[in-house]
């Protein structure tokens, strides 16, 4: 056996038997606390003289029903709501709070709609404002609007696959770590030149293309932006075939293998995952609201003098910027509310910790969450009394309506506030 393979087995062993041992102890201090908990029981006898005793350690809560007067029974009211959304959850989610779901949920929306409007909005702008019409960009347009009806648990299996599966190793343990294939030292070296080489050549080419525009000819200028093109696509690919194989990365993470950090279901997978999953929609709408824009605004911002990116900041952005603001608002209500794709890129059924606390860096990226969608699921369909969980169900499912709802409305608020402050035809 080779001397690598060697040490991962006896990696894999020591590891085993230090996890066998903590949770025979584990097991054991369980049990002795079960077993001081059953010496403390209420003793109660009902109205028809029956006795039944209680564990001390299963009362939630006590109070006398019959004598609530119509105050303490809003107060009462009042503290299961507040328990329902500021506790966790426990007896295996059937009962408790949804806190960490609710974090959970909002946080993932909001990291979420950081990454798909500005990239949606750059998308947008280059396919109406920049693109020429050809069959290209029609086959783009094609692309994005089937995109938008693919199945969401396409786009989990994506990020399961490619995000956590290669990405995720990848950022922990290098390519070795990922399964991908490493190059010799002296061909990766080799490829580094060619890459330098091409990318200088596409820079430069692109410069002169770009400086010299008014001289050459329309068939010159042509022929010379897609050789530069060209070379910017060998020169891309030849950077990421050059990251992909380097021998000389070895993970950030090297340190916490086996046990991965990037390489499992984590915030920032289910993000990117539900950011691809709504991209269309925040293109599709921009690209609308671009396109509802008067092109007798851009003439006469063109005939005062300004530039073509003085005209689209100034004068179309604004003018947009509803239609903009209703994309990002559809974008959250539909990522919001998506579970399929979650359960393969990091949702739990119960996450020990908050991906948003008070310990540095604060927002942590690297922790599975929980989300309110998964947790109607869980309750509805893997609980073992669904038929007791069903007021959970409900009442989950009804806070979810109304998380989607409030981020919406502060999407709105936010869109009017945009409106009031960018006025359109100012320069």
């Amino acid at each position: 056996m080779p001397p690598s393979t060697q040490t991962a087995v006896d990696n894999f062993l020591n590891i085993r038997q230090e996890s066998t041992e903590r949770t025979v102890a584990l097991q054991e201090k369980i049990k002795q606390l079960n077993d001081e908990n059953a010496r403390y029981v209420l003793h109660m006898k009902t109205a028809q003289e029956i006795d039944k005793d209680i564990p001390v350690s299963e009362i939630v809560r006590a109070f006398p029903a019959n004598r609530l007067s119509l105050a303490g029974q809003f107060g009462v009211y009042m503290s299961r709501w507040g328990e329902f959304l500021m506790d966790d959850p426990r007896e295996a989610n059937s009962e408790g709070g949804v806190f960490p779901a609710i974090w959970g949920t909002v946080a993932m929306t909001m990291i979420m709609s950081v990454l798909v409007v500005p990239f949606g909005v750059l998308a947008a702008l280059y396919l109406r404002e920049f693109a020429k019409p050809g069959p290209i960009v029609s086959a783009i347009r094609i692309s994005i609007n089937n995109l938008a009806g693919v199945p969401s648990i396409v786009f989990g299996v994506f990020g399961f696959a490619f995000l956590i599966g290669n990405v995720g190793r990848y950022i922990d343990g290098g390519p070795r770590n990922a399964d991908l294939p490493v190059m010799s030292s002296g061909r990766w070296y080799l490829l580094l030149g060619v890459l330098a080489v091409t990318a200088c050549g596409a820079f430069m080419m692109s410069m002169y293309a770009v400086s010299n525009r008014r001289q050459m000819t329309g068939g010159r200028k042509m022929w010379l932006g897609k050789f530069a093109l060209l070379l910017w696509i060998i020169a891309t690919g030849a950077f990421v075939v050059a990251l992909a194989t380097t021998p000389e990365f070895n993970g950030f993470f090297t340190s916490h293998l086996p046990n991965p950090v990037f390489g499992k279901g984590c915030l920032a997978w289910a993000s990117i995952t539900l950011a691809l999953l709504t991209l269309p929609v925040v293109i599709v709408a921009t690209e609308e609201a671009l396109a509802a824009v008067p092109n007798s605004l851009r003439e006469g911002s063109y005939g005062c003098g300004a530039s073509k990116w003085q005209t689209i900041w100034r004068i179309v952005l604004p003018h947009a910027l509803p239609g903009i603001m209703t994309g990002m608002i559809l974008a959250m209500a539909r990522g919001a509310g998506e579970v399929a794709p979650l359960m393969l890129v990091g949702v739990l059924k119960l996450a020990p910790e908050l991906p948003i606390d008070f310990t540095p860096p604060f927002l942590h990226f690297d922790r599975s969450f929980m989300h309110l969608g998964f947790h109607i699921y869980d309750l509805g369909f893997q609980s073992q009394n669904s038929e007791a969980a069903k007021p959970m169900v409900y009442t989950t499912t009804l806070l979810l309506i109304a998380v989607i709802g409030m981020l919406n409305l502060s999407a709105i608020w936010l869109r009017a506030r945009l409106r009031r402050r960018f006025q359109p035809g100012q320069f």
